[in-house]
């Protein structure tokens, strides 16, 4: 053994066997959470549930004419899977179903996130496991029964390959999540970031409204009108009137009184709040690490739904979502995803429990803080996670080979922090 050479110690077993214990603990919290589906809420009983049965009464070609489901073709494909399951499952589980899917699949590529980060060890498996089991994230498939696990899941895929540096795919998942929902904007800040920067083309843009028309088509031939489906989100945003629909940002605290004023104000500042974050982002001359990459794109999702008015409770699950991701890959911002869900979990709380809305004003304050440490922490120039690249990226691709051979003898049952290195 030459002098370089770190001297190996095996991985002790009873660390390891906790290591995995934990896992399995995670993964089981994920599971069991997620079985007890039989909670019927006001959206399953006002909306899923009438469209569920439009579509075993009528079939779906009627429910599409007679646009019957007031969401877009996309939206209508997956929703109609699950009527599949009506002679097996109970509609409600049968619905909850679909975003519990999506939460595995949301789930895996977590991990494949993290794997990028770290290449060898247990990180993204821990990553992976805390990721299933965010209370935030099984309440709103598994309790509420919400879709937003659908169009998260695709900005999540996206993320993960504009980190591989595969920007064409990384637009086209993009464009799958706003086929999916208008929510899906709450990213656009991030994908324009990526334009001034280079990293991603202006034609690539272009995917967006191809793939929407792309997933229209099979609707039309069922019997919708095209006037129908290409203007589904400009019906959408006529729906609700409230500045914040228990949303928690800045605007639940400004009486009803005062909305319609207080609209028009709010588009302006949300405006101008985006573009300027856009603009200094863009102006910063620092190169876009992967470590920067997902903290801009958490801004991106929890800056957009906190600047704009009629936002809802759950427009923050982007947030939620991605937050865990900024805390493997900087630890320094490990608090983050904490304070997120306790903000969203007390805006749920206020319409599954039927609370009053000053638990939202609180999760709003939290909020706050939350964006304003962010920022900091994205324009400072004094701190180490954003200034370069990691250690991983600057280790020389013998040293690479290396310690996977020298792994490779003390291979414990999950790959961990299995080697020990000393003087």
């Amino acid at each position: 053994m030459t002098p370089e050479q770190p001297k190996l110690t095996p991985y002790p077993k009873s660390k390891l066997n906790l290591a995995l214990l934990g896992l399995i603990a995670l993964f089981a919290l994920g599971v069991l959470a997620r079985l007890f589906t039989g909670k019927i809420t006001g959206d399953m009983s006002n909306y899923y549930f009438i469209w569920y049965q439009n579509i075993l009464d009528n079939g779906i070609a009627v429910s599409f004419r007679e646009h019957l489901i007031g969401y877009t073709p996309a939206f209508w494909y997956l929703f109609a899977e699950t009527t599949l399951l009506d002679p097996i499952l109970p509609r409600v589980t049968a619905i909850k179903l679909l975003p519990i899917l999506f939460d595995c699949i949301s789930t895996y590529f977590v991990y494949r996130i993290v794997r990028l980060k770290y290449p060898t060890g247990n990180k993204p498996y821990w990553a992976a496991g805390l990721f299933f089991a965010l209370p935030t994230l099984f309440i709103n498939s598994a309790q509420w029964g919400q879709m937003d696990a659908l169009y998260t899941t695709f900005l999540i895929i996206s993320l993960f390959y504009f980190l591989k540096e595969k920007p064409l795919l990384g637009m086209l998942a993009f464009a799958l999540s706003f086929a999916i929902k208008f929510q899906a904007i709450f990213f656009v800040p991030f994908l324009v970031v990526l334009l001034l920067k280079g990293k991603v083309r202006w034609w690539q843009f272009f995917l967006v409204p191809a793939v929407y028309v792309i997933t229209c088509v099979p609707a039309v031939i069922l019997g919708s009108s095209w006037l129908d489906v290409l203007t589904i989100y400009l019906r959408q945003t006529t729906l609700f009137s409230q500045l914040s629909v228990n949303a928690p940002n800045l605007y639940i605290f400004v009486p009803w009184e005062y909305a319609e004023p207080a609209l028009t104000i709010g588009f302006i500042v949300a405006f101008c709040t985006l573009a300027g974050w856009i603009i200094f982002t863009a102006l910063d001359k620092r190169e876009i690490t992967p470590e920067r990459m997902v903290l801009l794109a958490l801004i991106s999702v929890s800056l957009t739904p906190f600047v704009l008015p009629r936002m809802h409770e759950r427009y923050f699950y982007p947030a939620d979502a991605l937050s865990l991701i900024v805390a493997f890959y900087i630890p320094d911002l490990w608090i983050v995803p904490f304070a997120f869900q306790l903000s969203s979990g007390l805006a749920s709380a206020v319409y599954l429990k039927g609370k009053s809305p000053e638990p939202v004003m609180f999760g709003a304050l939290i909020n706050t803080v939350i964006l304003i440490v962010l920022l900091i922490y994205q324009f400072s120039r004094h701190n180490n996670s954003l200034r370069g690249a990691d250690e991983h990226e600057i280790v020389t691709r013998t040293e690479c080979i290396n310690q996977v051979i020298a792994e490779a003898e003390y291979m414990p049952l999950i790959p961990g922090e299995d080697v020990v290195t000393g003087g």
